[in-house]
């Protein structure tokens, strides 16, 4: 058996040690460790010594499932995301999820609720036929979505030692692979719950703790490894992606005490083939008071060789999608579908009818029903008499105490538990405290209520005045469920221009249809003819000869290319009426322009050139990304833009000063070090708003993290 092993890593070797002793297990690696090629290896010498068992492999994302599928191709290995993995094994208890499913609806501290946050009764699902798991959330038809696949089935594995044997028997090893950004409840599924069947299995875990870089996930196992029945732990802490001085500033970065080192394997790619030592790399630290991205990206060019038109070798990392828009050329249309201030308030009319169950008139418009709830508003916080703590005050104290921002505040409220419950922090115990003696208010659901009415109240912004002219004269109940969101503008990013789609875009149907467009244009310019004329409407006359149908084809393009400048209305009419793509005839596009004709009012007006900016940056034709989108991907030069965007969940300040709010101070140095690490020759660092007078502290960590290699961009 071990001279099976031989030709195996010495970290594999060692978790099959583990193995062997019925021990589950975790490997630990820093970023560029080959965490999945280990994994990869250790799936095909499971199924080499267990010929005739399933082995089951889950990870956080489909691309990733792609990958491991390709890498490893076999009729034993079941490779799926975990919320897949779980609703198959939970799918066909249909009894058994429906009484789940009823007692987290019911029970006062589950995250799972009825649209009026109602108790249901045990025949609340009788007439449903099954319980079904889609891409949205509708708890009175039966439809759960992603996070309540998790806590369904959390609920059932702990509940049932049956389910825990069936699964145990069906897969004898089961592998999370990213199992940093996995939710608690599916570590405790694996880790305590199948502990209650007797049955054998080994379940691994492979990540890296500083890589948890997105809401929701355990972060570390930290509270599972020891001794007994407890996880073994394997640490990789060799580097086989980024040269030296890029992974010695990420060894300064990390706080779990894994240092890494260089490869020992001659061919890893950060090793120089000629000297056979570890390539040196460069660091950059670039600062400056004024905003001077493009100097410094010229400096890059000059100095440095960058080539920021080579999208597959060269990125710039900015933290959110509106910072990229203004530099990639479309903030008008990110300013539309990001926190519109229309959509925001209607969101908080409905909030309030739903806690109070307020009543109105199906016919009633926006502005009448606004008025209305204004006035009740207006009698409802005066009769508490909330002259001396008021809500405005308890909301401001949660935000100093617990969160960043209001927004993470709201969310706290929405999910808060009760006083005598022993998971709440005790500071907001005594914030609590101090509201009911001020207040003599005991429902702490109704602090969420009044912040509500606070909204309503507000009323919309004077200078936003005419975007509510649209709309007040508009049926409440036609315009109640507008909402749009950045998703629908920006979801399914590439990288690069070979990136593949994925399946399911988020992407509204106006994106959609205007994205067709410009990429009918490319297909036209690239020379793909069989394609293009497979996606346009355009058809060629009865008895029109082919050399004049593709001069007629030829002028369309040229026209759509020479009206860039018009405005998308005037696009979409011109691909209409000359019937090169005919949205007139697409049932969903015209539902679209009448339920949300407020969004398309909006966007109809911005020129087109702006959308064909958004297309190049979503079909990964320049340079730009996210730093969250960035993770797993591999970039031979990385530009990290250290701009908080008015994201309050981060700040690069506290990153530098080693000081500040510990949650937004761990989780700036993670997403970080995430960055840091997706160079394979060179890094640079941009931190503009600084200077060495006032910020001596930002100064004194980046000498120690850079050493010399600081520029002044304001001097270049």
């Amino acid at each position: 058996m071990v001279t099976k092993r031989v030709n195996l890593e010495l970290e594999v070797r060692k978790i099959f040690e583990h193995i062997d002793n019925g021990n589950n297990f975790l490997l630990s690696g820093g970023a560029g460790s080959g965490k999945t090629y280990s994994l990869v290896q250790v799936i095909r010498q499971v199924i080499e010594e267990n010929p005739f068992v399933k082995v089951a492999c889950m990870t956080y994302t489909n691309s990733a499932v792609k990958e491991i599928e390709e890498r490893v191709n076999h009729k034993n290995l079941n490779v799926t995301t975990i919320h897949d993995f779980l609703w198959d094994c939970i799918s066909n208890y249909q009894t058994d999820l429906k009484r789940y499913l009823i007692e987290l609806i019911n029970d006062p501290n589950s995250k799972i609720n009825t649209v009026n946050n109602q108790k249901v009764g045990i025949d609340y699902y009788d007439k449903v036929e099954k319980i079904k798991y889609d891409n949205f959330l509708r708890i009175a038809d039966g439809i759960i979505s992603h996070d309540e696949v998790i806590l369904l089935a959390e609920k059932m594995f702990k509940h049932s030692v049956k389910l825990c044997s069936v699964i145990k028997d069906k897969f004898p090893f089961i592998f999370i692979d990213e199992y940093q950004d996995t939710q608690k409840e599916v570590i405790e599924i694996f880790l305590n719950h199948l502990k209650n069947s007797k049955k054998k299995s080994v379940v691994g875990f492979f990540g890296d703790a500083m890589q948890s870089i997105y809401e929701g996930g355990i972060g570390n196992l930290d509270g599972y490894i020891g001794e007994g029945d407890k996880v073994r732990e394997v640490q990789k802490t060799q580097n086989r992606r980024n040269p030296k001085q890029i992974y010695d500033l990420a060894n300064e970065l990390r706080t779990d005490g894994l240092k890494q080192s260089h490869s020992d394997d001659q061919s890893a790619p950060n090793m120089d083939k000629n000297s056979g030592q570890v390539k040196k790399g460069s660091i950059i630290f670039y600062y400056s008071q004024d905003e001077k991205n493009e100097v410094v990206k010229q400096d890059l060019l000059n100095t440095y060789s960058w080539d920021f038109t080579n999208t597959r070798e060269t990125k710039e990392l900015n933290l959110t999608h509106n910072l990229i828009a203004k530099k990639a050329g479309f903030p008008s249309l990110i300013e539309i579908y990001d926190k519109d201030p229309i959509v925001k308030h209607l969101q908080a009319i409905r909030k309030y009818i739903r806690l109070t169950n307020f009543s109105y008139d199906k016919n009633i418009v926006v502005k009448d029903l606004i008025s209305t709830l204004k006035l009740e508003i207006k009698t409802k916080i005066e009769s508490l008499g909330l002259s001396s703590f008021t809500v405005l005050k308890f909301i401001e104290n949660l935000k100093n105490t617990y969160a960043s921002n209001e927004s993470e505040v709201i969310t706290l409220l929405e999910k808060i538990k009760p006083i005598d419950d022993n998971t709440i922090k005790e500071e907001h115990k005594v914030l609590i405290r101090e509201f009911r003696e001020e207040t003599g208010i005991t429902e702490i659901d109704f602090i969420y209520v009044i912040k509500v009415m606070k909204e309503i109240d507000k009323g919309i912004d004077g200078k936003h005045t005419h975007l509510y002219d649209t709309i007040k004269e508009e049926k409440y109940e036609k315009v109640k469920s507008l909402f749009f969101d950045k998703d629908n503008l920006i979801d399914d990013k590439k990288q690069n221009e070979e990136d593949e789609s994925k399946k399911g875009s988020n992407r509204d149907v106006l994106i959609k249809f205007l994205y067709k467009i410009q990429f009918c244009v490319d297909l036209y310019e690239q020379n793909k003819f069989n394609e293009f004329l497979q996606t346009i409407d355009l058809k060629k006359n009865e008895g029109e000869g082919i050399l004049t149908f593709k001069n007629r084809l030829k002028k369309i393009i040229d026209d759509l290319k020479s009206k860039s400048n018009e405005k998308i209305e005037d696009i979409l009419s011109f691909v209409n009426e000359s019937g090169f793509l005919n949205s007139n005839r697409d049932d969903r596009f015209n539902r679209f322009k009448d339920e949300k004709k407020y969004l398309y009012d909006k966007v109809k007006e911005v020129s087109f050139a702006e959308f064909i900016n958004l297309y190049n940056y979503l079909e990964g034709k320049t340079p730009f990304s996210t730093q969250h989108k960035t993770k797993g991907d591999e970039f031979d030069n990385v530009l990290v833009v250290l701009d908080n965007g008015k994201w309050n969940d981060y700040n690069f300040k506290y990153l530098f000063e080693k000081n500040g709010s510990q949650s937004v101070l761990e989780r700036t140095q993670k997403i970080f070090y995430v960055c840091c690490t997706r160079a394979k020759e060179e890094l640079a660092i941009y931190y503009h708003g600084i200077n060495e007078t006032e910020n001596a502290l930002i100064f004194e960590t980046a000498k120690e993290w850079f050493g010399d290699n600081l520029i002044d961009a304001d001097k270049l």
